[in-house]
Order: structure tokens, then sequence, then C-alpha cells
């Protein structure tokens, strides 16, 4: 794959590729799925311990399919569950600390523009960020309430809005890291809109293999570039810098 020049921003996923979130994520659906049902969150199977809920989310393309085929829940039900998740995200204290290495890495890429494209709220992203002393290296975060409720990832919609307002589709290299497989559907979908629309940007995948969600070999081997630990992807800026 050529690169018509240096990076133009730098995009990241936000669970389990910057910071850890999987406890709190699953409090969180307990605390949902049981407003939701009327049920216990322990009637479901998927909650019986966080190595199978990591595992369901890993398996997942998005929060709507993880909902439907897990929990049965109908498009309107999917839709209360959704609505619930910023409360009940800012509501709830479990600690998610930066994954190690984070911090430096955003410092030493910090003179390129960054931001955050992700299926979590902006508002608990920023929250999260904030108290980390973090959210000072991005300009631009794009969460799910940024984007409708049909085109979340893998659709291209959230990278594509991230790259509008980071750089109006300056002609470079935008770099996406993530640590699940619908982030390198979400590169592939948005480059196929690019190149629809005749723009001069293209979008490359860095898999986070250092991420908490357990990448697979079988998808990661598909990213353009792989990374075992955050440092790395500043390697991989110098890299593609003419």
């Amino acid at each position: 794959m050529r690169h018509p020049s240096r990076p133009t921003a730098i995009l990241w996923d936000f669970d389990g590729t910057l910071v850890d979130t999987r406890a709190k994520n699953m409090r969180v659906n307990r605390r949902i799925i049981e407003e939701v049902t009327g049920r216990q969150a322990g009637d479901f199977e998927v909650m019986g311990s966080q190595e199978i809920y990591d595992r369901a989310q890993r398996l997942s393309v998005n929060w709507r399919e993880f909902y439907r085929l897990h929990f049965g829940l109908s498009e309107g039900e999917t839709d209360r569950a959704g609505a619930r998740w910023t409360p009940y995200q800012l509501l709830d204290e479990t600690p998610t600390p930066p994954l190690e290495g984070i911090p430096e890495t955003l410092g030493m890429v910090d003179g390129i523009p960054q931001g955050v494209v992700s299926q979590n709220c902006s508002s608990n992203i920023r929250s999260t960020l904030s108290n980390h002393g973090l959210l000072g290296f991005f300009r631009c975060i794009i969460g799910y309430t940024e984007v409708a409720n049909l085109q979340q990832k893998p659709a291209p919609d959230g990278l594509l809005l991230a790259i509008d307002r980071l750089t109006d589709f300056a002609p470079g290299v935008v770099i996406y890291v993530g640590d699940h497989e619908t982030d390198l559907r979400t590169v592939a979908n948005t480059n196929r809109e690019l190149s629809a629309r005749g723009l001069p940007v293209a979008v490359i995948a860095v898999a986070a293999a250092y991420g908490m969600n357990g990448c697979e070999e079988d998808w990661v081997d598909r990213a353009d570039f792989r990374a075992d630990h955050p440092l790395e992807i500043v390697e991989i800026v110098n890299r593609l810098a003419p």
C-alpha cells in the first residue's frame, strides 16, 4: 500500500485501546440489562464471568448486536438500553486505568492532531481522559451519540466525521488504532467511502495487539501495522513520515 504523505491525524478507539474499561462496562451493562429486561443479570450466561463477557464483546460486531444476541433485546429495547449507557457510565466509579505506555505515546505524537472514535459515549470518554490528565491530547471525540444508531461501527460515519473535523479531508494519511476486528472493518468501509467521494485521504489500520480485547491473530495479520506496545505506534508514525 502506498501512502500519499505523512500522517495528518491519529484516531484511537477508546475501550481496550486507550484505557481498560472491561470491569466498568460489565458493571454498567449489568444495571442496564436488569432495568430493561426486569430480570437478574445472572440469568444470562454472558454475565457469568468477566472472561465470558469479554469474549462475547470481542466476537460481537457492535453494541447493538451484543444486546440482540446475548439478551434477546428488540430494536426498541436496544434503543432503551443505549439511552441508559451514558448516565450509568457517568455514575459508575469503577477504575479505568490507562494502558501501560499510553500517556507516553500520546505525548510523543502530540504534534499530529489526535482524536477518539468509539462506541462508548463521548461524555464518559472526556470524563475518563480528563481524570487521567489525557484529555488535552485530543482535539476531537466521537462517541456513539454523535453517530446515528444504525450507523455505528463498522459503518464509516464516525471515522469520516472525525477526519472532517480534524483535517477537513486534507490530502494525507489518517491512522486508526483499535483492538477489535470491527475497527479493521471500519477502516475498510471508510476507505471505500473516501474513494467513492474522490477524496485524497487514506486510512491505515493499526492493530492494537497490546489491547484488552484479546486481538485475534487472523484479523491482526490483516491490519496495515501491528503494535504490541503503544510506543510502537510512534515508530509507525516515524516510518510513514517522508
